[in-house]
């Protein structure tokens, strides 16, 4: 009796034994998919920093994908009015909605002006009253200046831009802007001038250096050549 219990556990043991290396030994049905590096060629270009020589800026923002005009041919405002744009104007707004920018050409103007959301903004000046806005940025070319008084909207008043998604190129009159993940980058080939803007801060790009404020001039920082 001890002596076919015996065998019977041994059999039992054999057969759970198979069991197992059956399973470990199985052929799989699919082979697992090789990992592939991506490839260096097909990596977007980062964008130029502090101190690249403006054709380097100028060459990186014309390499974007240039957007129909017509879609950022109006402006529309928080409550859903829209308004189409004069003077040849374009409105846009970054995908994280932290800057906001639209070209004026009133008065033959053609400066661009933008609304971001700086994480330090230039502090009013203590000789200055009235509403400051220190986000505030002024391209025209031979200029760039961030911060000032603003009592009205300005151009904003008309609303703002659709979204200008990234890699993306825009012209507005003399300029060509293209949209990064790391900020805006804006050129005046003609002045070989250029900035590049983010909730970081600005960078100035070509000739522009910055000096102190013009008692006439209606900002906090103030870029000239």
């Amino acid at each position: 009796m001890r002596i076919a219990a015996l065998a019977a556990l041994v059999l039992l043991a054999a057969a759970c034994s198979s069991s197992t290396d059956h399973s470990s030994h199985e052929t799989p049905t699919s082979t697992p998919a090789a990992t592939v590096a991506p490839s260096t060629s097909a990596a977007a270009k980062a964008a130029p920093g502090s101190g690249a020589p403006i054709k380097e800026v100028v060459s990186w923002v014309n390499e974007g994908s240039e957007v129909s005009g017509t879609k950022y041919a109006t402006a529309t405002t928080d409550d859903g009015v829209s308004t189409e744009l004069d003077s040849g104007d374009r409105a846009f707004t970054s995908p994280t909605g932290k800057i906001k920018c639209m070209s004026d050409g009133h008065e033959g103007r053609h400066s661009l002006v933008c609304l971001v959301d700086l994480k330090n903004p230039p502090a009013q000046p203590s000789d200055r009253q009235g509403n400051w806005v220190g986000g505030w940025v002024e391209f025209s070319g031979q200029t760039l200046t961030v911060g000032g008084l603003h009592g009205d909207p300005g151009p904003f008043l008309r609303g703002y831009g659709s979204q200008l998604p990234y890699g993306s190129r825009i012209s507005l009159h003399g300029n060509r802007c293209r949209m990064d993940s790391s900020g805006l980058l804006c050129v005046n080939a003609d002045a070989g001038t250029g900035f590049r803007v983010s909730d970081a801060g600005v960078i100035p790009f070509g000739c522009l250096s910055e000096e102190s404020v013009p008692r006439e001039v209606n900002a906090g920082e103030y870029f000239t050549c």
